[in-house]
């Protein structure tokens, strides 16, 4: 909290931390992999899950559409929507409807199952090279935005020891790099929103 008359203001996060250490409570009609919770049907048999159970780090957060929980674990973050958070302890189930986002939706509740039934995660569904290519079309996208040549981010990105191997107009790299660009680029004008996950249909 800011001091009367000091000005400034209050922050929804710490300004000190990083991006990736700031909790971020995605929609879940916008992040296919939020996990819906409500109350079990009273016929079904599944266990009691309290709020009280969570990891004591999870991140909580009440709203008027019911209770938001960021839960990290082991590089994957299980974000819930509680719509009717309960008291204390209650059987829930996950809400998943039957539409385009359906897959990712079963995978997310599929490893937050796992995560309170035997305390292991899955494997995250996305490979990690294809996590490493998405980096680096964003640094390559970067030095072509500050108007670097392709050859020096293949000087940035690469081993300098392979640009030497081979001439660069015709070298195996120079079209990586320009690949990079293209896909960076095709990522800033609006294809990141595809990292989601499947998008409803208007």
């Amino acid at each position: 909290m800011v001091p009367a008359g000091a000005g400034g203001c209050d922050f929804l996060a710490d300004p000190n931390w990083r991006a990736d250490q700031s909790p971020v409570f995605w929609r879940s009609d916008e992040l296919a992999s939020v996990i819906v919770l409500t109350a079990a049907p009273a016929s079904a048999a599944t266990p009691s899950v309290s709020l009280a159970d969570f990891p004591s780090d999870s991140v909580r957060r009440d709203a008027d559409d019911g209770t938001h929980v960021m839960i990290k674990d082991d590089g994957i973050n299980h974000q819930l929507w509680l719509i009717d958070p309960p008291s204390g302890a209650m059987p829930m189930a996950a809400l998943i409807p039957l539409d385009a986002t359906a897959p990712q939706r079963t995978d997310a509740a599929l490893r937050f199952w796992r995560f309170i039934a035997h305390g292991r995660p899955r494997t995250p569904p996305a490979p990690l090279r294809k996590g490493e290519r998405l980096i680096a079309a964003l640094r390559a996208l970067d030095g072509h935005l500050a108007g670097a040549s392709y050859r020096a981010i293949a000087e940035a990105l690469f081993d300098p020891t392979r640009l030497a191997a081979e001439s660069w107009k015709t070298a195996s790299l120079r079209d990586t790099v320009i690949r990079l660009v293209r896909t960076g680029i095709t990522t800033m004008r609006g294809d990141y929103r595809n990292l989601l996950g499947p998008r409803r249909p208007d």
